[in-house]
């Protein structure tokens, strides 16, 4: 059975038990650990850590054949059947708080021509207003989840599409799809829209070729169900934190461990880590998930055989 989002006094909720409380409170509570952490740790190590993980890239204007190249966070460049497209784009510094600790990969300059942007959902390291804006020139049609749309035109972006879980784009001209899923997790730009606009996950479909794009969740029977769906899924774009402090970061984000079991449920071919290291979203050192996630590959080779783990570096592309 296909879930949908659960709707109550104008509001989005992952199911009826869910709250907005929750979420504040967590809100609060990362504020707090943030303040007191002073992000003295982390940044002290970064200069070493980055320049090992950089990777200078000129991508190609079009291609048919699937290439991903991860610009940093939740920011990919997917090029297949002759379209560029680019999810939760966000190119600048969004908070003091969560400072940016890797530039991106690309530059917008340095980018091709965009046909499509895919947003999973409104929070600032996923939709960011200056990056949005500058990417008007480049005419792109935006997908995103029921109620962004109101908050993208008042950005001066028109070419906006909403959808809910489980409904579909279709590109009949170019065999292409594009999947509005579920995800578990939640929205807010300010103290006073908690949940007014939907998240969600995508699954883009060309020729049978499938891409999952999980967006930020929480683990949750969503992936199994996708599964049941969307069977033989080629790759799968995961987030693999923040890990810590886990108390704070369950309801809303998985953890490496999660991710892992998240992409078996899935039963996805490739796996390709994201949400790490760019900005200072958790207490994880700079390396810290992947290094765990490439530990966990290995204590979990059987449950794995056959299946391709791609740890790429920022800006590195992967084609397929």
């Amino acid at each position: 059975m296909k879930i949908k989002p659960h709707r109550w006094q104008r509001r989005f909720y992952n199911h009826h038990r869910d709250s907005v409380w929750q979420h504040v409170l967590s809100m609060a509570r990362t504020v707090m650990h943030f303040l007191k952490d002073k992000l003295l740790l982390f940044k002290k190590d970064l200069p070493v850590a980055f320049a090992n993980w950089q990777c200078a890239t000129t991508p190609k204007e079009r291609s048919i054949e699937p290439i991903i190249t991860w610009i940093g966070h939740a920011t990919f460049l997917i090029q297949l059947g002759d379209l560029n497209i680019l999810t939760d784009p966000v190119f600048f510094e969004i908070s003091a708080l969560t400072p940016r600790l890797v530039p991106p990969a690309l530059t917008i300059e340095q980018l091709p021509r965009i046909d499509y942007i895919l947003i999973s959902h409104n929070h600032p390291d996923h939709l960011d207003k200056r990056s949005m804006q500058a990417l008007r020139s480049h005419n792109p049609t935006i997908l995103a989840p029921l109620g962004n749309k109101r908050l993208l035109k008042q950005w001066g972006l028109t070419n906006v599409v909403e959808k809910d879980w489980w409904e579909v784009e279709s590109l009949n001209a170019y065999n292409l799809s594009f999947h509005c899923l579920p995800a578990a997790h939640w929205s807010a730009r300010h103290a006073f829209d908690f949940n007014k606009a939907l998240w969600a996950s995508w699954m883009i479909e060309y020729n049978g070729f499938k891409i999952y794009f999980a967006g930020d969740t929480a683990y949750s029977p969503h992936f199994s169900l996708i599964a049941k769906y969307f069977s033989l899924i080629d790759i799968a774009l995961l987030p693999i934190g923040p890990n810590e402090p886990r108390h704070i970061m369950k309801g809303s984000h998985v953890n490496t461990h999660e991710a892992v079991q998240a992409f078996l449920d899935l039963g996805a071919r490739h796996f390709i880590p994201m949400h790490w290291g760019t900005f200072k979203a958790g207490i994880d050192t700079f390396d810290g998930p992947l290094l765990l996630l490439q530990e966990l590959w290995q204590t979990h080779a059987g449950a794995l055989l056959n299946k391709t783990l791609h740890v790429v570096k920022f800006g590195e592309p992967r084609s397929f």
